[in-house]
């Protein structure tokens, strides 16, 4: 039987969502101790207008490049103004991708706000680890999930990207180029 007298019980379990103080936004992030899945920000373009960026998911703490290593997104959105969690309504993904935090800060860019993955039915993408099988693993996002087998040839790499891979990606897909 639960035992609930005394100051003990007022004590609050306190889970690792919840452990993080609720964030003002903007913010720079200096690290992904700040950052959560669903947060976004602004994908500025040459034109002027703005793509969208995610986080979809964060590595395991403690574990190696942990501390500047996220599961990012480039969004299926693109507006005249920068996004915000009303217009990311249904916007799905167009790449995922492993980033560090600089692909959001490099170009002067900030965590935006938040909207939770679920209401999108956004989650991580499988991956293969490498191109061949051999010692290496399927991932749910950053995950590994079991061994690779050559038949899994038609999830694409995990990817690392450059700190300008979000950026290019939006241009490629929102932009209109000129020859």
């Amino acid at each position: 039987m639960l035992d609930v007298s005394g100051p003990a019980h007022l004590t609050p379990v306190v889970s690792a969502m919840t452990s993080k103080r609720q964030p003002t936004y903007p913010f720079v992030p200096r690290s992904t101790a700040t950052l959560l899945p669903g947060q976004f920000w602004a994908i500025p373009l040459s034109d002027g207008s703005f793509g969208c960026g995610r986080v979809i998911e964060l590595k395991a703490s403690g574990t190696e490049g942990a501390r500047v290593t996220f599961l990012a997104a480039v969004m299926d959105w693109h507006g005249d103004k920068p996004p915000t969690p009303d217009s990311l309504a249904g916007a799905k993904c167009l790449a995922q991708g492993q980033a560090h935090v600089k692909a959001i800060t490099e170009r002067g860019g900030s965590i935006l706000g938040h909207r939770s993955l679920g209401l999108d039915d956004i989650e991580p993408w499988e991956f293969r680890g490498a191109e061949f099988h051999v010692n290496s693993f399927v991932h749910r996002g950053m995950q590994p999930v079991r061994p690779q087998k050559p038949e899994d040839g038609h999830f694409a790499v995990l990817s690392t990207w450059g700190y300008r891979v979000p950026a290019v990606i939006a241009e490629r897909h929102f932009t209109k180029r000129t020859q």
